[in-house]
Formats: C-alpha cells, structure tokens, sequence
C-alpha cells in the first residue's frame, strides 16, 4: 500500500447518509466497492505483441456502479 492511500471504511453512518442522498457519502462507498467492480469486469485480452493484458470494461463498471447506487436508495432504504 502506497503512504498516501487511505482505508475506507464502510460503515452504519457512511450508509446512512448514502441512503438520504448525500452526494459524498454515495462517491466514498463507490471507492469503498471500486476495486471489487473492477475484478467483475475486468478481462484479459490479448494483445498484438502476444503478451496478456487485463482490460477494464469501463460501461460495464458504469453500469454496476449504477445498479449499486440504486439498490442503496431502494433497498438499503427498507434497512435504516
């Protein structure tokens, strides 16, 4: 881990201000999640050189991303 890297943390009061809208809240359990949407929809191509090299679906990761926030404001509302 890089000196300047953070841990994120998620936690009751981080989602609880996810659920009502707070901005910052939802973009900090996106970061919080970033590296797992990455594994989802990463894949390994290979390149002209012959050489494997990993490739992020960047639509992809919208779209679970997106789905994330959605199931945040419906169903996560239902748990607070």
């Amino acid at each position: 881990m890089k000196s300047g890297d953070e841990i994120h943390e998620l936690n009751y009061e981080l989602i609880k201000r996810a659920v009502h809208g707070e901005p910052e809240a939802l973009e900090e359990i996106l970061r919080i999640y970033e590296p797992y949407h990455d594994s989802l929809v990463t894949s390994e191509v290979a390149g002209a050189d012959g050489k494997i090299h990993r490739v992020i679906d960047e639509d992809k990761k919208i779209q679970v991303q997106m789905h994330l926030v959605d199931v945040i404001q419906k169903k996560w509302r239902e748990l607070i």
